[in-house]
C-alpha cells in the first residue's frame, strides 16, 4: 500500500550480513533508526555502506541489526505501515 504522498516511508542499508533501517513518517521528518541493544563492540565502531550513487557512509555498529531482521522488518513495513514492534528504535532528533 502507497499513501498518494508517498509517506510513510522506510529504507535499509545493507552490507553483507550487517544492516539498519529508517523509517520517516513524512517529508521533513528526522525519524527513527534501528538499535542493537545487544551490541557488545567498541564503542567508535562503524560500518561502511554504499549508496546507489557510489557515496560511502559509516554508521555506528551499535546500530547495526542483522540483514535478515531488516527484510523481515521491511517486509512488516510493506504489509503494516508501522514499524516492526521486535525491533529497537531509536527517535532522530533534528
Amino acid at each position: 500500500m502507497q499513501h498518494e504522498a508517498g509517506w510513510p516511508a522506510m529504507g535499509a542499508l545493507i552490507n553483507g550480513e550487517a544492516a539498519w533501517l529508517m523509517h520517516v513518517r513524512y517529508e521533513g521528518d528526522a525519524g527513527f533508526s534501528t538499535r542493537n541493544p545487544l551490541y557488545a563492540g567498541p564503542e567508535k565502531a562503524v560500518i561502511e555502506y554504499y549508496l546507489s550513487n557510489g557515496q560511502r557512509d559509516e554508521y555506528p555498529a551499535s546500530w547495526n541489526i542483522t540483514t535478515a531482521e531488516a527484510i523481515r522488518g521491511l517486509q512488516y513495513f510493506l504489509e503494516q505501515e508501522a514499524m516492526a514492534p521486535w525491533l529497537q528504535w531509536h527517535e532522530e532528533r533534528p
